[in-house]
């Protein structure tokens, strides 16, 4: 199983790789070799195995959103990615983040503004024909910013 770390607000790091807001796409294939997929002309798909990994996109050829669909994600201990809702939402609440019940900056999931990311299970997916309170997956964007207090 893949495994990553979240760094909320720049990206995540595969082992000693950082995958970071704003690389080029040359640098990204660079470190984690060609994708297994390009449906989109701004996107490229990562597999392990058999199994999906990650979707990264691209705006004017730098990287600006990352998707993990497989694998494990975790954030200073905490499994973001493998694991069930109620387990993620009780961790995230033990440890002072605040999942939302709904999201502001998608059309599906729901909001962890803390860690600047969106979490969905496939029961929050509109056009999933699977059901369940497993994460299905999280993103994390250059474009999901936290205003500051004043």
């Amino acid at each position: 199983m893949m495994h990553c770390e979240l760094v909320p607000g720049r990206g995540i790091r595969h082992d000693d790789t950082e995958i970071f807001f704003g690389m080029q796409r040359s640098a990204v294939r660079a470190a984690l070799g060609q994708p297994t997929e390009t449906i989109w002309g701004d996107e490229d798909e990562y597999a392990s195995g058999s199994d999906d990994w990650l979707r990264l996109r691209y705006l004017d050829g730098k990287l600006c959103d990352i998707e993990v669909l497989g694998g494990s994600l975790t954030h200073k201990g905490i499994e973001l990615k493998n694991t069930e809702f109620r387990a993620l939402r009780d961790a995230l609440h033990n440890s002072g983040f605040v999942l939302e019940d709904e999201t502001e900056w998608l059309s599906e999931g729901r909001d962890c503004i803390d860690l600047q990311i969106v979490v969905a299970t496939a029961d929050d997916l509109i056009n999933e024909p699977e059901t369940g309170d497993g994460i299905a997956w999280v993103i994390t964007s250059s474009d999901f910013r936290v205003e500051a207090a004043d």
